[in-house]
């Protein structure tokens, strides 16, 4: 009996300390983040005036955009004379480094929308 009650005790250690094992105590003195962007690891977060922001992807051969903003998504097009800018309906986006704007004729005017500066 003795014996089924050790073994029982050591299994039920083994168990607790391999569960414990993939547990990891945050280092509150570690820099950086593991926290994942709100808008996905492959987005690029704008900032923009007025503390408003969006999330952007582009497709792999730049013809698509898909913008990510807080309430909904919307992907838009790239036009076909001008290469910076990308439209869907009223929608318009002009990427121009620190000066790209996103407008929507009827509500959204985000200017001044910059990438996050690479250190």
């Amino acid at each position: 009996m003795k014996n089924i009650y050790s073994f029982f005790s050591l299994s039920l250690i083994s168990a607790l300390l391999f569960g414990c094992k993939s547990f990891e105590i945050p280092n509150p003195f570690e820099k950086g983040t593991k926290e994942t962007p709100r808008y996905g690891i492959e987005a690029v977060h704008y900032q923009c005036e007025n503390f408003q922001s969006f999330g952007l992807k582009l497709s792999q051969n730049g013809e698509d955009a898909w913008v990510m903003l807080p309430d909904h998504e919307v992907g838009l097009v790239r036009d076909a004379n001008d290469k910076q800018l990308y439209h869907y309906g009223t929608m318009d986006l002009r990427l121009n480094g620190d000066q790209t704007t996103l407008d929507d004729s009827d509500h959204l005017h985000l200017k001044n929308c910059k990438p996050p500066t690479s250190n």
